[in-house]
């Protein structure tokens, strides 16, 4: 990855700090959070395998539901 995307990524994900995930639509083919800042803004954020919408993604890490 160039530094120029590298710097936008780390900025474009920056808004995420402190937010708070407010409800999950896990069931959907991409999976959505909805998310509120510490501002009050809210928004959603979809999880995509790519920027351009190509397909529904996952995100490693979760503990295993049980």
């Amino acid at each position: 990855m160039h530094e120029d995307e590298r710097a936008f990524y780390k900025k474009y994900y920056a808004s995420l700090k402190g937010a708070t995930i407010v409800e999950v639509d896990g069931g959907a083919e991409f999976p959505a959070f909805t998310i509120k800042t510490p501002s009050g803004e809210t928004f959603v954020v979809e999880v995509s395998r790519d920027p351009e919408g190509n397909g529904p993604g996952f995100l490693f890490g979760l503990p295993t539901p049980a």
